[in-house]
């Protein structure tokens, strides 16, 4: 069965394959399809997930051993291989043999990069389309681009007119992954609101508007010199004190949920997924998650409580000492400057 990533949705509406092949030349898309595949995995009871990713030399006998072993942790249980192109000799002969049948109750995820067509052709492809589902992803390129940020920002809940997304499109040239995470943060500017092509142009050429949002990219990251630079840019370019707190105090709160769930399970990725993190922005929040303690994570939180006390009694000056305290405590400065 071939999908597009359209037909994605539905077809996971109505069932669940035994075996994906997801691959193609669009990252963003293939982490939002692979995301989607693990929720309907997950809601169908598969409880484990063991990847494999694939170099010169691997041995593929572990595959199929996990395939064949039984689980000491759950019932069902994902085996998920990744490549970044297509497999040697002996994973192709291995992958028709792991089809013939599906092994019960094991879901078979095999993901890979961009492919050429004698490859998609191959039996060993064509075995795992067979079996289940192949889904691969083109570029998206010239009109497609347009429509597919029209699409994703519907989703979002942000209504644009054509003249905004065709803004929006020519910003970010065809980068998928710059256009979700501009798609993402107008959503926060402008959530259930139409937006025009002279709203879009004021949130594109305001700077500091966006720049509030790589402000806490770089706290996320550890970057402590980095966010103090983009504060103080920020500060300079006129940015009041509460817009860049709104932001941070966003970023927080995700990272709340996720570190309350790390704390737990000490699985990062499934900590960002339960906080409702995307995938795309994960990144960061697993880097921060590595160093960081609920109970840090919502001292933070109760610091930025007080900074929105202290600017509305009118006590800004105050607040911006208070914020770049906070910054300097989220992006890890102080723990680094104790050891």
């Amino acid at each position: 069965m071939q999908l597009k990533p359209s037909q994605l949705p539905a077809h996971l509406k109505s069932m669940l394959a035994p075996v994906y092949l997801v691959a193609g030349e669009e990252p963003l898309l293939i982490q939002e399809a692979l995301d989607a595949i693990r929720a309907k995995a997950r809601a169908e009871g598969y409880g484990e997930r063991q990847v494999f990713e694939v170099e010169r030399g691997f041995d593929w006998q572990r595959v199929a051993e996990s395939c064949a072993s039984l689980s000491l942790f759950a019932s069902r249980r994902i085996v998920e291989v990744r490549m970044s192109t297509g497999p040697d000799d002996a994973g192709r002969e291995m992958l028709q043999q792991l089809v013939q049948p599906p092994a019960p109750d094991v879901l078979l995820l095999v993901v890979c990069g961009a492919l050429d067509a004698r490859t998609r052709e191959a039996a060993w492809y064509k075995a795992l389309d067979a079996a289940g589902a192949s889904l691969y992803v083109w570029a998206v390129k010239g009109r497609d681009f347009g429509d597919w940020l029209d699409a994703r920002l519907r989703d979002a809940g942000v209504r644009a007119d054509a003249e905004a997304v065709r803004l929006l499109a020519e910003r970010t040239e065809g980068n998928l992954l710059a256009a979700a995470q501009d798609v993402a943060k107008l959503a926060l500017l402008y959530p259930n609101r139409h937006v025009g092509i002279d709203e879009l142009a004021q949130a594109v050429a305001d700077s500091a508007r966006f720049e509030a949002f790589d402000l806490n990219d770089r706290v996320l990251d550890g970057d402590a010199a980095g966010a103090l630079r983009s504060l103080a840019r920020l500060r300079d370019e006129g940015a009041a004190p509460l817009e860049i707190l709104g932001a941070l105090m966003w970023s927080l709160r995700q990272l709340i949920r996720a570190t309350l769930v790390f704390a737990r399970t000490r699985d990062a990725n499934a900590a960002c997924d339960s906080a409702g993190i995307r995938r795309f922005q994960q990144a960061r929040y697993v880097r921060a998650l590595a160093r960081t303690r609920p109970a840090q994570a919502l001292a933070w939180l109760r610091r930025a409580a007080h900074i929105d006390r202290l600017v509305k009694t009118g006590q800004e000056a105050a607040a911006w000492e208070e914020l770049i305290t906070l910054i300097l405590a989220a992006s890890g400065a102080a723990s680094q400057a104790s050891r």
